[in-house]
């Protein structure tokens, strides 16, 4: 039986195709992280949220000036911290955004790679075909 002269390509795409399948695996779970930093960056917003909002209420029930002015310190400390938990969120979700772009993009390589493996052996299911009928003819 003759050698399949395109054998070394057919491992090449084998071992290409596998290594997208784990590119792909690695950016999933990469995505998978920064959806739980998402997560916890919204719950960081929500809770800085209801401490403002908490501040505000106590500064509505005070008279004396002095407790005033230490309340409005207080309400401009839960702004800030507010502020730096709506920006984390806001890079969180922009770094999640491109994490599924790359997924995207992962996959596309994949499909790619799987579309010339099966290339590869379609061609190598015809060699065995032709070696097989031509074993048959050489019998006979």
């Amino acid at each position: 039986m003759d050698r399949y002269r395109l054998a070394p390509l057919r491992e090449v795409r084998r071992l290409d195709e596998r290594a997208k399948r784990n590119d792909l695996a690695a950016a999933v779970g990469e995505a998978r992280a920064t959806a739980a930093d998402v997560a916890a960056a919204e719950q960081r917003v929500t809770a800085a949220r209801e401490v403002l909002a908490a501040a505000r209420t106590a500064r509505d029930g005070l008279v004396a000036s002095w407790l005033l002015a230490l309340a409005d310190r207080r309400i401009s400390r839960c702004r800030a911290a507010l502020d730096a938990a709506i920006g984390a969120h806001a890079r969180a979700v922009a770094t999640h955004a491109g994490r599924l772009d790359t997924v995207d993009a992962k996959r596309g390589t994949l499909t790619v790679a799987r579309a010339e493996k099966e290339l590869v052996e379609r061609h190598f299911e015809k060699f065995r075909e032709s070696q097989r009928k031509l074993a048959e003819r050489r019998e006979e």
